[in-house]
């Protein structure tokens, strides 16, 4: 191999990783305090549920360590990968996702758990929940698409509609498993991004009052969907059916005051909150951290947001600006949402909340998504110091 062969192979390393600047820091310290929480959470939340199904109290402890350790390792190595390279990987990302969506539906490789098909069986009992991936893979899609076509973005025919019906196509996969709270957060973060890119309003406006009779008939079509809507105005109208989940984490809010019962001391937790290492960790949080601890989080997820979207507004790349903005997007969208539902705020839906709940499939890709955050930020502070007199 001669030396100029050695050099281009070089200089293509350097370009797909670039380590001269940091990660940068409040996202890396959100993100740290965060997981921070959600590890001693989730220990707390899930010891007496793993010690009767595992004979283990830290069974689920150690489950999400192990997705945590990957997550951080996917989300350096994404941290240092020029996001430049994600505009050619974003259609293969998109596909794997869809691959993915459709892998569920097929006995032996897909798992029904709870009356959801949303999960892919991997050896050595891991699953993996395909829907997380193709978040990501649609959002790296729509970012790629929109800042390809420009100022065709404005034409119906060619800017808006295929982007639409790519956000249709993954909306109706998700449906299918079902998953309502995921569908509605892939339609949401999909149309931000339109939005965001600069869409004619009318085509966005005009697609929402077409898609809200399905909305409502598929919230609707389902007896458990309908029967949380009615729990959502009335929860006291059944409180030990349709109401008893949003009112075991009122009571689990109630309990816990300024300051919490003290982490371990919850007592909601004890087969009282349904799904308190996951779905409804958020309640645990305000039981025994209290009304300090349930601030201090919303803080953290309001500061990793505020970072995401300054990192997006500084990005000189429109693909790079919109996926900042997407991914960013993605954390906060679902977050709010998770809070916003164990405190009564929105029906019940079934959203984990990212980097604190249980679940190794949304706690390694929220990762990977945040190291790529941070791999845009590095480029965007390079060239503002590059471009600097």
């Amino acid at each position: 191999m001669t030396v100029e062969a050695i050099r281009a192979q070089a200089a293509g390393v350097g370009n797909v990783l670039r380590r001269g600047l940091g990660p940068d820091p409040i996202i890396l310290t959100a993100v740290a305090l965060i997981l921070a929480v959600g590890m001693v959470m989730v220990t707390s939340a899930g010891y007496i549920i793993a010690a009767e199904k595992f004979s283990d109290g830290f069974y689920y402890t150690k489950k999400q360590g192990l997705a945590m350790v990957i997550g951080l390792g996917v989300m350096y190595l994404f941290s240092i990968v020029n996001p430049a390279c994600w505009r050619k990987a974003a259609g293969p990302m998109m596909l794997a996702g869809l691959f993915g969506l459709t892998l569920v539906f097929i006995p032996g490789i897909g798992v029904e758990l709870g009356g959801s098909s949303r999960w892919i069986r991997l050896p050595f009992g891991f699953y993996v929940q395909p829907s997380e991936f193709a978040k990501f893979g649609m959002i790296m899609f729509l970012a790629g698409s929109i800042a390809k076509k420009g100022d065709n973005l404005k034409d119906f025919a060619v800017g808006f509609l295929p982007n639409v019906l790519v956000i249709g196509f993954v909306v109706a996969l998700v449906l299918f498993q079902p998953d309502f709270g995921s569908a509605v957060i892939i339609t949401a973060v999909g149309f931000l991004m339109l939005f965001i890119a600069g869409v004619r309003l009318q085509h966005l406006l005009a697609s929402l009052v077409l898609c809200l009779p399905f909305l409502l008939q598929v919230a609707i079509s389902a007896p458990y969907r309908l029967l949380r809507l009615k729990s959502f105005l009335d929860p006291w109208g059944d409180p030990l059916q349709g109401g008893f989940q949003v009112i075991q984490s009122l009571v689990a809010f109630g309990c816990g005051g300024i300051w919490g019962v003290g982490v371990g001391k919850g007592i909601q937790k004890l087969f009282y909150l349904p799904q308190p290492h996951t779905d409804f960790i958020f309640a645990v949080v305000g039981e025994e951290l209290g009304l300090a601890g349930v601030i201090l989080l919303i803080l953290l997820f309001y500061v990793l947001v505020c970072r995401g979207l300054v990192v997006a507004i500084r990005s000189a790349d429109m693909f790079q600006k919109l996926l900042a903005f997407g991914i960013t997007t993605l954390v906060g969208l679902q977050a709010t949402i998770n809070m916003a539902v164990c405190m009564g705020m929105v029906p019940t839906k079934g959203l984990p909340l990212p980097l604190v709940s249980l679940g190794g499939s949304s706690l390694v890709m929220s990762l990977a998504g945040l190291g790529i955050l941070m791999a845009i930020a590095r480029n965007a502070e390079s060239e503002r110091k590059r471009n600097r007199p």
